[in-house]
């Protein structure tokens, strides 16, 4: 027995030196480390609201054959408002063509579906809400019995008050012809919650356009670089449809691992062609808050429909104990936000996902959203990354080099000599600690050759006429390597915790703001020519830290204000991915996707994306040597209008496997040099149209694609015979 007990106390005993060493060390690093403030150089995010109700009581005059009476009407578009049931009408003046909000009551009367799921199909709304104390979902629509409708006058159109007696809830939707078709709105403080339930969504307009299951045409969505999913089926119905969170799922409503940062959705559009009429939907408000949800046929009506889902509480896992069990809960706070969605109507050669596109782009360039022309001066030949090295994870935490400052030289000279005229380097793992040390001031890292050495390689490639970017990330930290302290600086979940994944966390915005403000001054005193940020394209998060309760559009706000200083005193910045939010002050997009998310609804992947893009900001795609099917990837990055894009380092990739920059299977310069200035010298041919806006895309023929240019020129590939060609269009 007392063996045992002096056996315990040996354990305590070493137990808490351990325990003693962990407190010192972190002692130690908040003492040294460098103070970052949370105070902004910037006004704060600043919500403006839409007036919540209407003027003078509507008064509808004479109705058409359905029922139907005038509510507005300009030179092109006329609405029509039914006074009994709220359903509304769009007709176009110009071409006599119509739009409805929902299927006639002779459509809806061939449905097989009973219930709530039948009386959906003649609702401009379904909310779904619960009871406080009660985790039940419930489901209204405009058809239940308790539901009374008030609609008032707009200056050009209506406002519909709805009041839902039995659950003592009440929202306004407006409804407002504009020069290009309708636009719908929520406006958030026409929503009043006066009894014990509470809205978790609207749904409005989820019938809108609806296509019978034998009507020719395709839904659109903004799946990787756009998806089309065609009625009527191509395949056997399977799953729920699309439904998908624009700019991805909220991190911290997940717990544990019940989560992913990857996303595919980075534009707030959605659309559906029908016959030759077709109309794209811009989500203008409340879309960091929007599911997209495309439902075929069979799915939960006969109809083919696509709409936004509006959420206005988080559900989130509550754990009960440390065991991990868990109840699904819903949040208590209503996120007060207006909810806008413009439609715009298109027709005869417009009516398709080109058009779509070039609609959507113009909306971007008219509301200051994407530049109009990407500037001469920035015109990238290559997009090149280099790998400094990165930190081994494990035993020791030591840094392993894979490109020294040195070794950048000569790689740059060489590409120089081989005819590379127009490069733009980025360096990755560039700093002190490695990628996953935010907190560092300024340092280099000095196994790469240190402030000198970099210094040495951003003149040198100044001198051969190239631009330097670093790269960074300054949303993530890691525990073991960071003197932040998370609890401090890290954002806080849907329960108030501070947000984990592994060793990860995620910082507060305004830390990363000011994390920024110090990289950029130090890039300066470099002469470097921009920054490329991790994650400020990709995600955006609520923070429920009591200090600052940020929602996803203050996420996004203080994420664009990092990317507009950046421009502001470096000339260029750059993201990943390119969620719409970061496109104002965007000078480059480095890997946008080309690849759908694999949902079993999408039939087809378009060039949407890169069709709104081309000519106002560059991107590239994957980087060559990291595809998967090298040829056919080659061709994609050239019907798409990519630029060229390697990450490379002088070691082998062989030393960065235990590191945190792991994944780069094949990145040898020597191994690679060849084949990207093989590459850079095919990419040349699309020179003329690097700053020219796409107009058309479109399939000629099993497996060869057309991209078509403003400026006459045209992109021909061939994946049959794996190969392209650049012609004017008159020579087709």
């Amino acid at each position: 027995m007392a063996k045992g007990i002096k056996r315990n106390r040996i354990i305590i005993i070493a137990a808490g030196a351990v325990l003693s060493i962990v407190c010192l060390v972190w002692i130690v690093r908040l003492l040294t480390a460098d103070a970052v403030s949370a105070k902004l150089d910037i006004p704060s995010y600043q919500p403006v609201y839409l007036a919540a109700d209407g003027g003078a009581v509507w008064q509808p005059g004479e109705r058409d054959s359905q029922g139907f009476a005038a509510a507005a009407q300009n030179g092109r578009y006329r609405l029509s408002v039914h006074p009994g049931t709220g359903q509304l009408k769009i007709t176009d003046l110009q071409t006599g063509d119509s739009w409805s909000s929902n299927p006639s009551a002779e459509e809806a009367m061939k449905e097989k579906v009973a219930g709530t799921l039948r009386t959906n199909v003649e609702s401009t709304f379904i909310v779904e809400y619960f009871e406080k104390t009660k985790i039940q979902r419930q489901v209204v629509n405009a058809l239940d019995p308790s539901v009374t409708m008030a609609v008032t006058a707009l200056k050009s159109g209506v406002a519909v008050h709805y009041e839902v007696g039995k659950a003592q809830l009440s929202f306004s939707i407006h409804y407002e012809i504009t020069d290009d078709g309708l636009q719908m709105s929520i406006p958030g403080k026409s929503i009043k919650e006066e009894g014990i339930f509470r809205i978790l969504s609207i749904e409005a307009l989820p019938f809108f356009g609806a296509a019978g299951s034998k009507e020719s045409g395709y839904l659109f969505v903004p799946d990787g670089p756009g998806g089309l999913i065609y009625f009527p089926a191509r395949k056997e119905l399977s799953g729920k449809g699309y439904n998908q969170e624009v700019y991805g799922p909220e991190i911290t409503n997940r717990v544990g691992d019940d989560y992913s940062n990857n996303q595919s959705v980075a534009l707030p559009v959605f659309g559906m062609k029908k016959g030759e009429q077709a109309f794209l939907a811009v989500i203008a408000a409340g879309e960091k808050s929007a599911v997209i949800r495309a439902l075929p046929s069979g799915v939960v009506s006969s109809m083919n429909t696509i709409h936004a889902k509006f959420v206005y509480r988080q559900e989130y896992d509550r754990r009960l104990n440390l065991s991990g069990r868990s109840v699904r809960v819903f949040q208590d706070q209503l996120l007060l936000q207006d909810r806008v969605v413009r439609y715009y109507f298109l027709s005869g050669k417009e009516a398709g996902y080109a058009g779509m596109a070039r609609t959507y782009r113009r909306d971007l360039i008219e509301t200051m959203q994407l530049p109009a022309r990407i500037d001469p001066q920035q015109q990238t030949g290559l997009d090149l990354t280099l790998i400094g090295g990165d930190t081994v994870y494990y035993g020791g935490h030591r840094y392993e080099k894979a490109t020294t400052f040195k070794q950048a030289e000569q790689i740059i000279t060489e590409l120089k000599a081989a005819g590379v005229e127009r490069v733009r380097v980025t360096y990755e793992g560039w700093q002190a600690g490695g990628t996953l040390n935010p907190d560092k001031k300024f340092h280099p890292e000095s196994k790469l050759g240190g402030s000198g050495g970099l210094q040495a390689f951003v003149d040198q490639a100044h001198r051969l006429g190239y631009k330097v970017n670093l790269d960074t990330d300054l949303v993530t930290a890691d525990t073991s390597f960071t003197s932040l302290p998370p609890k401090t600086y890290g954002i806080r979940a849907v329960e108030e915790d501070v947000l984990f994944r592994y060793e990860n966390f995620y910082l507060n915005p305004n830390i990363s703001y000011n994390l920024a403000v110090d990289l950029i001054a130090g890039a300066k005193r470099y002469g470097i020519d921009g920054i490329r940020f991790n994650w400020l394209g990709e995600l955006v998060f609520n923070d429920y830290n009591p200090a600052y309760a940020y929602t996803r559009d203050d996420t996004a706000y203080l994420y664009r204000n990092i990317l507009k200083r950046t421009q502001e005193e470096l000339g260029y910045s750059a993201v990943n991915a390119g969620n719409a939010y970061a496109l104002p002050y965007t000078s480059s997009i480095h890997s946008l996707t080309a690849d759908s998310s694999y949902s079993y609804a999408v039939d087809e992947t378009v060039p949407f994306y890169p069709m709104v893009l081309h000519g106002s900001i560059p991107y590239s795609l994957t980087p060559a040597n990291l595809r998967d099917d090298y040829e056919l990837e080659f061709l994609k990055a050239i019907e798409y209008g990519s630029i060229p894009s390697f990450i490379l380092t002088y070691e082998s990739s062989r030393v960065l496997m235990e590191t945190l920059t792991w994944g780069i299977y094949s990145s040898t310069f020597t191994q690679w040099k060849d084949d990207l200035i093989r590459e850079y010298r095919d990419f040349e041919q699309l020179s003329p149209i690097h700053d020219q806006p796409m107009t058309d895309h479109y399939r000629r023929s099993q497996g060869v694609y057309v991209t078509e240019y403003a400026n006459g020129m045209a992109v021909i590939v061939d994946y049959n015979r794996r190969s392209f060609q650049v012609e004017r269009m008159g020579d087709l």
